[in-house]
């Protein structure tokens, strides 16, 4: 018996967590799409796959291994009834969740990954090795039958039509992969599968496959099911209490990562501190005195176009996330468009 890769290994791991979803939309026709069990009965798939449409069944198809503590061994694949949900993500996020009721016997969940928008950086993930699981149908096929492709992430990009990061693949587009997950080569999920990026009546497969990063399917699980990544809080582990990101369009810059102003807060309940970068001048000492009349700074650095301070008697989060806003709000009546942003869930929730 040859010996497994470590890709077929994250595979067998994560292949009994991924189910298919088959709808009947407002026509009467019959499609397919794919959906993965991120823990706690919760499932992430992309909204176009379910929204406006009857859900005909949700199944596994894979053996799923169960972990020592669930007795370490394999469970059969099975049909899976909603019992809260689907819910969905705001307009221009194409992602949705929802819960089933998995009874006695514990399904396997694929791990997600904490990075947000506003910690990537332009390079960051491009070349990454991916796996990608879903259920496009195959011709002549008598059941849906599991696929699991390779690929590389070849580029991260901004699209017109979302608010969040997109990654684009190597691996073929194909109708049924949607609300699928993009694995790294340790089984983490980086992103959902959503859409093929063509134009025109361009065939799906032609176009580019597009990956929308993981972050807002955290948010959305935390919001709705209280899911945390990391123990007895929602969502992500993040000493960042507030971040943000923003392009002034008058600048006219060729990148899309090239950031004109930007707003770091920091708080682990000992240290704190907070960043505002800005390249108007005079907009930066607006923002900071706009930060300052909320809560009481002491400033600790100050270089051209960039202020570090520390605000005094350690003030709640709560405030400082009021300040946070109110100084992302100045930027936006300014004319600048925010690019990203990133607000902790479990420090306002302790």
């Amino acid at each position: 018996m040859t010996e497994r890769s470590a890709f077929q290994e994250t595979y067998m791991r994560a292949a009994g967590a991924v189910a298919f979803v088959t709808i009947i939309d407002g026509k009467g026709d019959e499609g397919i799409g794919s959906a993965f069990h991120i823990g706690q009965g919760i499932f992430v798939t992309a909204r176009h796959v379910i929204d406006g449409a009857k859900i005909k069944e949700i199944a596994t198809t894979k053996s799923a291994r169960l972990s020592e503590e669930a007795g370490g061994k394999t469970a059969p694949p099975r049909r899976l009834e909603i019992v809260d949900g689907p819910y969905f993500g705001p307009d221009g996020l194409d992602v949705a969740v929802f819960r089933v009721d998995l009874g006695d016997t514990p399904l396997p969940a694929i791990t997600v990954s904490q990075h947000t928008d506003a910690s990537l950086g332009e390079d960051d993930l491009v070349l990454s090795d991916i796996l990608v699981i879903g259920y496009p149908p195959i011709p002549f096929t008598t059941i849906p039958s599991q696929v699991v492709t390779l690929g590389q992430i070849n580029a991260v990009v901004r699209v017109r039509h979302s608010p969040v990061l997109h990654f684009i693949a190597s691996a073929i587009a194909r109708g049924g992969f949607s609300g699928g997950a993009a694995l790294d080569p340790s089984g983490t999920a980086l992103a959902l599968v959503t859409e093929s990026l063509g134009q025109g009546d361009m065939p799906v497969e032609t176009g580019y496959m597009s990956l929308l990063s993981i972050e807002p399917v955290v948010d959305l699980a935390a919001e709705r099911f209280g899911f945390s990544t990391h123990g007895a809080y929602p969502g992500r582990y993040s000493d960042t209490l507030f971040a943000a990101k923003f392009s002034n369009p008058s600048s006219a810059s060729l990148s899309s990562f090239i950031y004109d102003a930007s707003l770091y807060i920091y708080d682990d309940d000992r240290d704190l501190f907070v960043e505002i970068n800005c390249t108007d001048e005079a907009l930066l000492r607006e923002a900071v005195a706009t930060f300052h009349a909320i809560t009481p700074v002491t400033r600790n650095d100050v270089e051209e176009g960039y202020v570090l301070y520390i605000p005094n008697d350690n003030p709640p989060a709560a405030l400082l996330l009021e300040a946070g806003e109110a100084v992302a709000e100045l930027f936006e009546r300014s004319g600048y468009r925010q690019m990203a942003a990133e607000r902790s869930q479990w420090q306002l929730k302790a």
